[in-house]
């Protein structure tokens, strides 16, 4: 017997073209957890072959929500102890599940990466440790973001993307599958098994080799461009994206956040300063050029932006104002 629910019945499903018993019966299906999946999978496959368009996805979820309230108060089952509770979830898991389909059917960008990637992502101050499903490590540093792929990772794929700062400790695999690490900067870092560090701020960009081997592709003019890195090496893109290429004695000194630990060599206090708004969201001017070209060497032990920037203040023997709402401080000599 054929299987009632197939890709072709979801896909009429997804455009719109299921009659109300088909409705009805995806949604008892999709009740499942397995089934679930396999919607998200075909709903992927189904938007990678329909032109997307903009529409009002509070609006489509709000008409989803009102019909399922209304076959809640239509239904006329017995009542019974225990079965309002079940009826309740597998009404919400249909709920979630149709919510979906409408959603993406909506067109939605950030939707259509919900359903695509597992999205970590770390507000200002904050530090979030991962362990990805391929037994990879990485922390991921303040005001940054780092997509993970929901289907095949580990099997067909072992590539993400992320904007911000992060560190990765990737976990080499039997068959020698390659992890790559997208940035928005023009590059990407293609590893096999190794620890670096990536950082792809607006201002600048630098990865940075604490072992093992790494090969960078990056953008240069209109071409493709490739730096293989050995452990120390230090490799930073300046605005327009070019690279520089040198050694480091310290590579872990710039993954020393992950401890709460800032370590300066020869940083000017306008790099600095850079540090604190996108770390922590904190504007801090320098109207004296002379003063913002003056630079900071050391290591400094803070575990709020407060706390770091007192230290800084006092140990550079600096003056500052703030702002009355105190999100702008001004230093001075």
């Amino acid at each position: 017997m054929k299987d009632p629910i197939n890709k072709e019945l979801i896909f009429n499903y997804f455009s719109g073209n299921a009659t109300a018993l088909e409705k009805d019966l995806i949604d008892r299906w999709s009740t499942d957890p397995r089934a679930r999946e396999q919607l998200f999978i075909w709903l992927v496959e189904w938007e990678n072959q329909n032109i997307q368009y903009n529409a009002d996805v509070e609006q489509a979820l709000t008409r989803h929500f009102a019909r399922m309230d209304e076959l809640a108060v239509e239904s006329d089952e017995p009542p019974a102890v225990a079965r309002p509770v079940l009826r309740l979830r597998a009404q919400k898991s249909r709920l979630i599940a149709a919510a979906v389909a409408l959603v993406v059917l909506a067109g939605g960008w950030l939707v259509r990466d919900r359903m695509r990637y597992e999205i970590h992502t770390t507000g200002f101050g904050q530090i979030e440790r991962l362990v990805l499903p391929d037994g990879s490590k990485v922390v991921l540093n303040a005001n940054s973001t780092l997509r993970v792929p929901r289907f095949g990772f580990g099997k067909t794929t072992r590539d993400v993307y992320m904007t911000g700062e992060a560190d990765f400790a990737i976990t080499h695999t039997a068959s020698h599958q390659k992890f790559i690490v997208h940035t928005e900067k023009n590059f990407d870092v293609e590893v096999l098994g190794t620890e670096f560090n990536v950082y792809a701020r607006p201002r600048r960009s630098r990865v940075v080799l604490n072992k093992g081997k790494v090969k960078l592709h990056y953008l240069k003019g209109s071409e493709t461009d490739q730096i293989v890195m050995r452990p120390g090496d230090l490799v930073t893109f300046d605005a327009p994206g070019h690279a520089s290429l040198r050694k480091t004695t310290n590579p872990a000194n710039y993954s020393a956040w992950k401890a709460h630990r800032f370590v300066f060599e020869n940083e000017s206090l306008r790099e600095i300063c850079d540090l604190f708004e996108d770390n922590f969201g904190l504007k801090i001017q320098i109207p004296d050029s002379t003063l913002a070209a003056q630079t900071v060497s050391g290591s400094f032990t803070a575990l709020n932006a407060e706390e770091l920037f007192e230290i800084l203040a006092d140990d550079s023997g600096l003056s500052y104002s703030r702002s009355e709402d105190g999100k702008v401080i001004t230093l001075d000599y």
